[in-house]
């Protein structure tokens, strides 16, 4: 099954509850209209360069990932969020196929404390996973947005604070977005959905990757 099949299965039960329903359309129409998505790093442009703390509490940096190999980078909301579940299950899943097409992955979230540990270690994750307490990384890379009131109360409603998750008052959350990055930091592949029940496929992650050996 693929991941969109997958994803397809959780939209249309999470669907069945008009409140989700409603405050997923809300929060993609707003972004919709704002045009959110417009401002998302694309195909040929530069990633930015960042530092940030694993699920073990040390640094990882870009630039010495790179000096490995090409690097998949990947936003996701916090495993409060079924979408990403399923999608940081399914990317474990599909790590050999990643890794065997010359990549390292790292998928990063506004997730502080013990929380990054936590999603590694529940969902038996084998590669890195990073917290952007602040979101400016998520801002550089042009996928952040700011929860509307409705949708925050939504979520608060069902136990998940993100004030408490991020460690501040923002309720920044990142669009869901994948790219990957060659080894000169170019930007080779760019997944955006302003709708966050849509993820990249691995698939199409595993050729962008293969397709860079194909520059060499």
């Amino acid at each position: 099954m693929s991941l969109k099949d997958k994803l397809d299965e959780i939209r249309a039960k999470g669907h069945q509850d008009v409140a989700v329903k409603a405050a997923v359309e809300s929060v993609v129409g707003t972004l919709r209209q704002a045009e959110s998505a417009a401002n998302a790093l694309k195909v040929g442009d530069p990633m930015p360069a960042f530092v940030l703390p694993n699920a073990e509490g040390r640094l990882i940096a870009s630039d010495e990932l790179l000096t490995r190999g090409p690097l998949v980078v990947s936003f996701f909301r916090g495993d409060w969020c079924p979408y990403c579940r399923t999608m940081l299950q399914t990317y474990e899943a599909s790590l050999p196929a990643i890794a065997g097409a010359g990549g390292q992955l790292v998928a990063i979230s506004p997730d502080t404390s013990s929380l990054p540990s936590v999603t590694k270690h529940k969902f038996g994750l084998h590669f890195e996973v990073l917290s952007d307490p602040d979101s400016a990384v998520t801002l550089q890379f042009g996928v952040m947005f700011r929860a509307p009131e409705a949708y925050r109360d939504l979520l608060k409603s069902r136990g998940i604070d993100l004030a408490d998750r991020h460690g501040n008052e923002g309720w920044f959350i990142p669009i869901p977005a994948t790219f990957v990055v060659d080894q000169t930091g170019t930007i080779r592949y760019a997944f955006t959905d302003i709708d966050f029940t849509y993820r990249a496929e691995p698939d199409a992650i595993v050729a962008a990757l293969r397709a860079l050996r194909g520059r060499k």
